[in-house]
């Protein structure tokens, strides 16, 4: 017996080993003069973040995959020294960056299905005290507070961990569920959505000070589940955050800090559609639901900010403060958006543009006015719900986007002019803070 088990661990390490040396020479390519793809064995969920390793001023790529395996990219998708990083099961969870040890460079922050937090510098070594051993799958990402903080979902409880993977004061603080979504903050505040694995009747959004008080009123039980992660908004420019989330039976709630919705709240998606009805995603959902995460920017420049949020009923919304449709949403496109859109000025005309992927295999892109963004849609090959990333790598000027799909990472490069980036990438920033302005 005894021979049999070792046998069976080297033949584990072998392949471990042997899928290390696969990932490792997967090269890049070019499908286009402006799409670099570079492939994956499973899919990529996490949404990329991108830094700067060597201050050189062209950023790197930051992003996880279901195949095992956590990537550092240069600015044309090859593999950086000493990465990639194995994690077994994979990466859900979207990293968040944080300069941990105070060096002024950033450290890499993410959760793995595996359960562990991990913390890497540039170089691919592990930050003092990490990873830190959550016990149970990760789907949540971190969110960073100033400290630095890292907050993170976990199954019955909401976590948060010092630079040195220490519990802070106060923390963990029990919650009901487990956390799919990622957490929102303005500093002062913490919330974050959670559900009941194979209930989907048990959904609820917990808001904390930042010194772990939970606020009256929370938790909100919500409709259904919820694997939306909440924003942070100010509409009314006078200090109030509200609290946006959406959930499974398709409606969008906006909630203050005693829990009750704005007026106008909570409004709900269409559900049904001509032609050919998007594809099931069970358990759980139907058709309205609501599993992208709300991305929130001034869209018509009246000086209160709009929601943007995708369905499973394969449409893009666009609300306002209000609870209206702005005029030509919502989009239909053919299959869920699950995906969170990135509102960034990509015509120079000083309005956010909308850029979101679908499990329709395509990456669209639109103006305020539901208008295509000229050279959109994109076919990335593959569904997609990873958020994209949009910004500027090489520092010329031209926008870029990095995003994930079910075969791989994808590059478009040079899609427009380098506008203003309201809400570039998932939850916000590269923290993850989802709190907007």
């Amino acid at each position: 017996m005894r021979r049999s088990h070792l046998g069976s661990a080297a033949l584990g390490l072998l392949a471990a080993l042997l899928m290390g040396c696969r990932a490792s020479v997967k090269t890049p390519r070019d499908l286009a003069p402006d799409h670099r793809f570079k492939a994956t064995d499973d899919p990529v969920i996490s949404s990329p973040v991108a830094l700067d390793v060597d201050g050189d001023g062209v950023l790197e790529i930051a992003v996880g995959s279901w195949d095992g395996y956590f990537y550092l990219l240069d600015a044309d998708l090859n593999d950086l020294p000493g990465w990639p990083k194995w994690s077994r099961n994979g990466f859900f969870s979207s990293p968040a960056l944080a300069d941990l040890d105070g060096d002024g460079a950033m450290e890499i922050v993410v959760g793995s299905d595996r359960g562990l937090v991990y913390a890497w510098n540039p170089d691919g070594s592990s930050v003092s005290g990490f990873p830190v051993d959550l016990g149970s799958e990760i789907w949540s990402s971190p969110t960073i507070l100033k400290g630095p903080l890292v907050a993170i979902g976990a199954d019955e409880r909401m976590v948060i961990l010092t630079a040195n993977g220490q519990d802070a004061p106060g923390w963990p603080r029990p919650m009901d569920g487990w956390a799919d979504a990622t957490a929102a903050s303005d500093g002062r505040l913490l919330a974050i959505s959670s559900l009941t694995r194979g209930d989907p009747s048990q959904g609820w959004l917990t808001v904390w000070t930042r010194v772990g008080e939970r606020l009256p009123g929370f938790p909100v039980s919500l409709t259904r589940d919820s694997d939306s992660s909440p924003a942070l908004v100010d509409f009314d420019r006078d200090g109030e955050r509200w609290f946006i989330v959406g959930d499974d039976a398709g409606y969008l709630h906006v909630f203050n800090r005693e829990g009750r919705e704005r007026q106008g709240f909570p409004v709900r998606t269409r559900g049904v559609v001509s032609g050919p009805t998007p594809t099931p995603h069970p358990p759980g959902g139907t058709i309205h639901a609501i599993e992208a995460s709300p991305a929130v920017a001034d869209l018509d420049g009246d000086g209160a900010p709009e929601i943007v949020v995708g369905s499973w009923d394969g449409r893009l919304y666009v609300w306002d403060d209000a609870g209206q449709e702005l005029p030509g949403w919502p989009v239909q496109v053919d299959d869920q958006i699950i995906s969170s859109a990135a509102l960034v000025d990509l015509n120079a005309d000083a309005a956010p543009d909308i850029v979101v992927g679908s499990k329709d295999g395509h990456l669209y892109g639109w103006t305020p006015e539901a208008e295509r963004l000229p050279g959109f849609p994109r076919d990335l090959g593959a569904p997609v719900f990873s958020s994209p990333w949009v910004g500027d790598l090489e520092g010329d000027g031209r926008a870029d986007v990095v995003v994930g799909a079910d075969n791989g990472i994808h590059l478009l490069r040079n899609i427009g002019p380098m506008g203003q980036r309201d809400w570039p990438m998932f939850h916000r920033n590269p923290q993850h803070t989802g709190a907007y302005p």
